[in-house]
């Protein structure tokens, strides 16, 4: 028995929703489809007659982490299989792969792929980044369990997923998988990785990802200042800086980045590098350090 969880925010999902409906087979378990939409602006986002999905909408937006918490409330039955709203399974036996693993005891995570044909250039910027840093075959993901979880394709134990409230910690976009499986690793609940991936279809214009990008930042700096010594690159690069006392002097060096790297070649599509995209964020973090202050 598993509950099908769809938050989102203007995008329909429609395509996702009818391809899990084709391919659930009734005989061998039950499911429900419960879709909640954070006050998108769009109407459209389908209809169907099938007494197996809900459909809800927040009044004003909730935010991502709000948002599933709303719907594990919702949901029925004893696993959750959250997905975003913009990914579309690779395999027809999606379901049935999830179903074999589960487990009351811990998580599982089914990855996550993007398609090989390029985009155009005004959106290659986030398939750039998805293909090097996202798409992570199953040995590569069990080598660090924890460090490659993701909450775009899931499954939980409501039991468990309802242990962990995040919404009153992480408001904005961003790092809400880094703090869960953070908090999974913490309470010593497993997370497994199987080869059961989903196509990540949303690619954001190239100055949407990166204004969502340093979103993320802002969202791990308020995770640092809130006492969570979570491992990543980012806070390790930055602590780093600290204790050479070069917080201050690499901070000037963000309007440069942001201005004349980003503008001139990134927003462009004429040029990605991991290196400088990875360099501008840590210059960003630094700059909120002298901000909101240390």
């Amino acid at each position: 028995m598993i509950s099908v969880l769809i938050p989102t925010f203007n995008t329909d999902v429609s395509p996702l929703v009818d391809f899990l409906l084709r391919h659930h087979d009734f005989s061998s378990f039950k499911m429900e489809i419960i879709i909640w939409d954070d006050a998108s602006n769009i109407t459209s986002l389908g209809q169907w007659d099938s007494e197996i999905i809900s459909f809800f909408r927040s009044p004003v937006n909730m935010g991502r982490s709000m948002t599933r918490e709303l719907l594990a409330e919702k949901a029925k039955y004893p696993y959750l299989l959250f997905l975003d709203a913009d990914v579309f399974p690779v395999s027809t036996l999606f379901l049935a792969k999830f179903l074999q693993h589960a487990s009351e005891d811990s998580v599982l995570v089914g990855g996550i792929k993007y398609e090989n044909e390029e985009p155009e250039s005004n959106r290659y910027f986030r398939w750039f980044y998805g293909k090097a840093r996202e798409e992570i075959s199953v040995e590569n993901r069990l080598k660090k369990p924890y460090n490659h979880f993701m909450t775009g394709n899931f499954l939980v134990p409501k039991s468990i997923f309802l242990q962990f409230p995040l919404h009153d910690i992480i408001t904005n976009y961003g790092h809400e998988d880094t703090l869960l499986g953070y908090k999974f690793q913490q309470a010593g609940i497993p997370i497994k990785h199987i080869d059961n991936p989903v196509f990540h279809l949303g690619l954001e214009e190239n100055e949407v990802f990166f204004a969502k990008s340093k979103e993320a930042v802002s969202s791990l700096w308020r995770l640092k200042q809130l006492g969570f010594t979570i491992p990543s690159k980012l806070t390790s690069g930055y602590n780093l800086l600290e204790r050479m006392n070069l917080v201050t002097f690499c901070a000037v060096f963000y309007p440069v980045f942001e201005s004349r790297l980003l503008k001139n070649y990134i927003f462009l599509g004429n040029i990605f590098s991991l290196f400088f995209f990875d360099l501008t964020r840590l210059l960003y973090f630094c700059t909120l350090s002298l901000k909101r202050g240390k």
